[in-house]
């Protein structure tokens, strides 16, 4: 299954960055204007939103997803204790631990989209904005959410 795919996570967390970073830096002369706006909220606070809110979903599945081989070792043919009680060998990160990771990589996003809106504001074509970074963040506890709501019940899939 993808999920147990560490590779794939990475490089689809790769090609997120360096998306993220040419949106963040480019200049806003090149990027699509958002004219007719229907909503109270601001297109741009929209979009820094939707921009942040992968973060902690890919960075957590580059992270926790299981090997890249889903070969047994001579030792799993059989079975043993921890596969009968229903963790799973192939998780890098099991039990209750992939919470702590998820919060490290939060926090890490945090740090991210401040230091995107610090870069901003050192540019000549592009100016810092607390509300950008408000609207950051509420992406990436909206992404942090949407893993911990879901991950669970992908990774009792994945031992099925």
């Amino acid at each position: 299954m993808i999920l147990g795919k560490k590779w794939f996570w990475r490089v689809m967390l790769v090609v997120y960055l360096a998306a993220l970073a040419y949106v963040c830096f480019a200049n806003q002369g090149s990027l699509p204007k958002f004219d007719e706006w229907p909503f109270k909220i601001p297109a741009d606070k929209c979009v820094h939103f939707v921009m942040f809110l992968p973060w902690p979903i890919l960075a957590c599945l580059s992270v926790i997803a299981g090997p890249d081989r889903q070969s047994k070792t001579p030792d799993q043919v059989g079975g043993d204790k921890h596969d009968q009680v229903g963790g799973d060998k192939h998780d890098q990160v099991g039990g209750d631990k992939w919470v702590a990771v998820m919060l490290i990589i939060t926090i890490i996003g945090l740090g991210l989209a401040g230091t995107t809106e610090w870069v901003q504001g050192l540019l000549p074509y592009r100016s810092k904005d607390i509300w950008d970074f408000i609207a950051d963040s509420l992406g990436l506890l909206t992404g942090a959410l949407l893993f911990a709501a879901f991950y669970p019940f992908l990774r009792k899939s994945r031992t099925r």
